[in-house]
């Protein structure tokens, strides 16, 4: 029988050594001044639907030093149905994010303010009323690590945790459903190349 502490401690190794080499590797250090990143990943997202969803991304970034300024536009798909819903069902959601990073060595720690609006459809033949709102304000933050695979390629992975400050409401008639939860999480890859700003 595999003893659980022995493997924590090579999943732990695995994800540390390859971030320590990065940091060794000549190879890895960023140019001087200020510089671009171009960034594209796929997400799994939980909280911002009633169900599961999946997502993708691509953001532009201003890297210097030790900091980043990252923006971001996401589009996310919900998979499957909401079999609890009484008035209607999210299908999907557009936002737009703004994060501002620390990086140490291949490890980094965000801040991130998420803004978007929720698509849902509603039952049968109920029509939402005015009052409705598709908007949601999220706030939040982002660690994760980033592995250089070339010269000029790196695969980052990351998860971001939310609070969701302005939840979408679906409103039909009288009656009122939020359509997501006070909290999101969000698990993503990609890809990320270097961009020379002059």
């Amino acid at each position: 029988m595999l003893n659980a502490g022995r493997v924590a401690l090579v999943i732990a190794l695995s994800l540390v050594l390859p971030a320590r080499a990065y940091a060794r590797d000549p190879r890895s250090a960023p140019p001087p001044g200020v510089y671009g990143e171009l960034h594209a990943s796929s997400m799994l997202v939980f909280g911002l639907m009633p169900v599961t969803g999946i997502g993708v991304s691509s953001a532009l970034a201003l890297r210097w030093l030790d900091a980043s300024l990252w923006l971001e536009a996401r589009a996310f798909k919900a998979l499957g149905r909401n079999d609890g819903a009484i008035l209607g069902q999210a299908t999907g959601a557009g936002a737009g994010a703004t994060s501002l990073c620390r990086h140490r060595e291949a490890v980094f720690l965000c801040y991130v303010v998420q803004l978007g609006a929720l698509r849902a459809s509603a039952v049968d033949d109920l029509r939402p009323t005015e009052s409705s709102s598709p908007w949601f304000v999220t706030s939040g933050a982002r660690g994760g690590a980033e592995w250089r695979v070339s010269r000029h390629l790196q695969v980052r992975g990351f998860l971001e945790l939310h609070l969701v400050l302005l939840r979408p409401l679906l409103r039909v008639s009288t009656l009122a459903q939020e359509q997501t939860s006070h909290v999101a999480a969000i698990a993503g890859i990609g890809l990320t190349l270097p961009v020379s700003l002059r």
